[in-house]
């Protein structure tokens, strides 16, 4: 690994654990460490994503595409969410215009890959229960960069994914009893 890839790979696992801390606080009732911790996440996901794009053009790439994902099936739906979503994508377009302006192409198609394989993953849990361990394993968030960094010939896409999925893990690992969504939670009450 060069330095860039270093620092790509800090910047992903940061990006990783404050995504995951903001959703545990949002999502599943985890209650903030300290006053603010919560909008405190959301400025260090939106600042580790704008390390990755200065670090690295490519990963910072497929991680724009996850964003703009994120924004279509409504996933950033929190302030401190939709905070660190738009830093990344603003960083993206002031920072890397040019870069994004000449991938545009892989932009879109790795966009659509998230987004048409969301949407199978959804299809398949709502209509075959059964398969949502499967699911779980999130597959197809790890095969969309690993498909992309051949095509690059770039480690670049693994190591954004791979450090940044390994922060969340660690984080989800970190608070167990938080695991089960609170709006799931509710839905089994009324």
């Amino acid at each position: 690994m060069d330095v860039n890839q270093i620092i790509l790979a800090c910047c992903a696992f940061v990006l990783g654990v404050a995504g995951k801390y903001a959703d545990l606080v949002n999502e599943h009732g985890l209650k903030e460490h300290f006053k603010g911790a919560g909008i405190l996440s959301g400025y260090l996901w939106g600042a580790a994503g704008l390390g990755m794009l200065l670090s690295s053009p490519l990963g910072g790439l497929t991680y724009v595409a996850h964003i703009l994902y994120w924004f279509w099936r409504v996933k950033l739906e929190y302030p401190n969410h939709a905070l660190a979503g738009v830093i990344m994508l603003l960083s993206a377009f002031f920072f890397r215009g040019e870069f994004l302006q000449a991938y545009r192409w892989d932009l879109i198609l790795i966009f659509f890959a998230y987004l048409s394989t969301g949407y199978i993953q959804t299809y398949f849990k709502k209509n075959y229960p059964a398969t949502a361990p499967f699911w779980r394993l999130r597959f197809r968030i790890y095969l969309i960069p690993v498909i992309y960094a051949l095509y690059t010939k770039s480690w670049d896409p693994i190591i954004a994914t791979g450090f940044g999925m390994v922060g969340c893990e660690w984080i989800t690992l970190s608070f167990r009893d938080y695991w089960e969504d609170k709006r799931d939670v509710l839905k089994k009450v009324t």
